[in-house]
């Protein structure tokens, strides 16, 4: 009987291991695929976009700084349909921004939840500077650097290179029932040197 106990105790010790290891390997290959994403992006900057909608463009000063030297960025937005006006619904701050380096550094941005209504009218340009918006958990290894990061008023990344971008995600009808989600984005790769 003792036996029993020991084979069906390594048994369940067994797959719980391999159980980890799954769930491990399956975050590590979203990972890989958002890097992969993310160079992708650095490779082929797309800075403005335009459809039958909606323009958007980044805007830097240039694309490469110094370190320690604060980086300066905005995006605009505008409604360039047919009519007059249009309401979009999704989070008060649809507009939001993101840096990722494809390694380790990631900004994904956050947002709220709710489906306030925003009127934007036809030909009017919208501003948003950039501002920064995510977390880190207070066991991550990087907390402190994360910690100041999110302290620092201004943009001061570390040496590296970059994608910075902006992005919109909001509906075009109130309904919930009858959804359609708009998302657009813009990028441009950024360096600071030594």
């Amino acid at each position: 009987m003792q036996r029993l106990f020991i084979v069906i105790a390594i048994v369940l010790l067994t797959l719980t291991a391999c159980g980890q290891a799954e769930e491990n390997n399956s975050q590590d290959k979203a990972r890989e695929e958002a890097n992969k994403a993310v160079m992708e992006k650095m490779a082929h900057p797309k800075p403005s976009y335009r459809d039958d909608l909606f323009e958007m463009k980044l805007h830097l000063d240039r694309t490469t700084y110094k370190k320690g030297e604060p980086i300066v960025a905005s995006a605009t937005f505008a409604y360039v349909g047919d009519e007059p006006k249009v309401t979009i619904y999704g989070s008060h701050g649809f507009l939001g921004f993101g840096i990722h380096d494809g390694k380790d550094f990631a900004m994904d941005g956050m947002s709220t939840a709710e489906r306030a209504p925003t009127e934007l009218v036809r030909g009017k340009t919208y501003t948003y500077p950039f501002f920064k918006s995510g977390g880190y958990g207070s066991d991550d290894p990087d907390a402190d650097f994360w910690r100041a990061f999110y302290a620092e008023k201004d943009l001061i990344l570390p040496p590296g290179t970059y994608v910075l971008t902006a992005s919109v995600n909001f509906d075009l009808h109130e309904d919930i029932a009858d959804r359609s989600e708009y998302r657009g984005e813009v990028y441009q790769t950024i360096t600071v040197e030594n």
